[in-house]
């Protein structure tokens, strides 16, 4: 196969999969704009923090795959990749401990004003009396927002520094999540508000969805603590910016920002975002992930997702269904014979009857063998649409599962 990199990954992975029959192109240095033109013959595109969208989708024919080496994916057309059946997978919890590192770096920054005392250094002068002034972690309480990977182990590395931890009661959290809350010692709260009433320090570590986009706004802001900290190293456009300053101003509020809702789309660039100025804010370049040993992991990750397509099922796909589709499921036991899916399917067609969902398991044995055919369809075939699965020739047994 094509795979087309669009952003670096070591020339190790590459000489692996290059190794498998692959044909590798990285275009690092190519524009966002000029992408598009690049992708006319890729069957695999494998992307880091470059953003995939509708028109580079169509402009790529051949392609069957969009990996996001991390684990969001709303940089990504999922809708445009989905009408097109091109798979969308992900890398999730590879970089969650590199994120995790940066943010409890970024608040030590903050609260140890770490920058700002570096760069006074720089310019020769030395102020002890400004710089002892810090709050200090232990005791003070951290609210995080999302416990998914990343937020699980800022909250595993929050415990160690003395932070008490909390959160929001959530009723789609898994079991296994909610045990390790619980041993984390982290207390939940009904609401937004009664929590962000308690936080010395707010990390964000959530999804961007049209729930969660602007999520931190004039209301959001205006419920914090006077003076407390706010840091964010998910994704830029859950902070209102705008809100955001005039709270720093107003409230003291201090930011601690890997992500910009703004910021440049290319690797380098000259830009001063207003945030920028403030005596209360400690940025980074969107590095969160940027640690050798999570490059490593997420290329591995990559090379396991293009060998999981190779065999027909890529792991960590977002926009396969993943819950049961159509009015009911037909099970066909058939001889393991050239020709048997293609007669009932020929036969569903004809009924009428559209498959949304397929399966077929052979079994295992030393002579002739069987396999099973489990088919989920629109609708529930009629007496007369078995019968006819029935006679086909190499056909065992046909059952009608469920009727929902």
């Amino acid at each position: 196969m094509e795979l087309y990199f669009a952003d670096a990954i070591g020339p190790d992975y590459v000489e692996a999969l290059e190794s498998r029959g692959h044909r590798c192109v990285v275009a690092t240095a190519v524009t966002k704009k000029e992408l598009s033109q690049y992708l006319a013959t890729a069957e695999v595109l494998i992307v880091r923090s470059t953003s995939v969208t509708r028109e580079m989708i169509e402009a790529a024919p051949q392609l069957g795959l969009i990996i996001r080496a991390g684990a969001g994916t709303d940089t990504i057309d999922v809708d445009a990749a989905s009408e097109y059946g091109i798979y969308v997978c992900n890398v999730p919890g590879q970089n969650a401990v590199a994120v995790a590192e940066l943010t409890m770096g970024l608040i030590l920054s903050i609260d140890r004003r770490i920058p700002h005392s570096t760069i006074d250094f720089q310019n020769s002068v030395w102020d002890k009396t400004k710089y002892s002034e810090a709050s200090g972690l232990k005791g003070q309480t951290i609210a995080i927002l999302g416990f998914g990977n990343i937020g699980l182990e800022v909250a595993k590395r929050a415990r160690s520094f003395g932070l008490h931890i909390h959160g929001l009661h959530t009723a789609t959290r898994s079991d296994e999540t909610a045990e390790t809350l619980n041993d984390l010692g982290v207390s939940l709260h009904e609401s937004l508000q009664e929590l962000l009433k308690v936080a010395d320090i707010v990390s964000l570590h959530l999804p961007l969805t049209d729930q969660t986009e602007r999520l931190v706004d004039e209301t959001f802001l205006d419920q914090m603590k006077q003076g407390a900290m706010l840091i964010n190293t998910s994704r830029g456009a859950l902070i209102d910016e705008e809100a955001m300053l005039k709270a720093m101003a107003a409230k003291g509020l201090k930011l601690g920002l890997d992500v910009y809702d703004s910021e440049p789309e290319d690797g380098t660039a000259d830009w001063s975002p207003q945030l920028a100025a403030m005596e209360n804010f400690v940025g980074t370049h969107h590095i969160g992930a940027s640690t050798d040993q999570a490059r490593k992991a997420i290329a591995k990750g990559v090379l396991l997702t293009i060998a999981g397509y190779e065999t027909g099922l890529p792991p960590n796909c977002v926009n396969v269904a993943d819950r049961p589709l159509g009015e009911c499921a037909i099970a066909v036991r058939h001889k393991d014979e050239v020709g048997v899916l293609a007669a009932v399917l020929s036969c569903l067609r004809t009924a009428g009857i559209n498959v949304q969902q397929m399966r077929n398991e052979i079994f295992e044995g030393t002579g002739p063998t069987a396999a099973v055919a489990t088919i989920r369809v629109s609708q529930g075939p009629d007496d007369s649409t078995v019968q006819v699965l029935q006679d086909i020739p190499s056909v065992i047994k046909v059952d009608v599962l469920t009727s929902s």
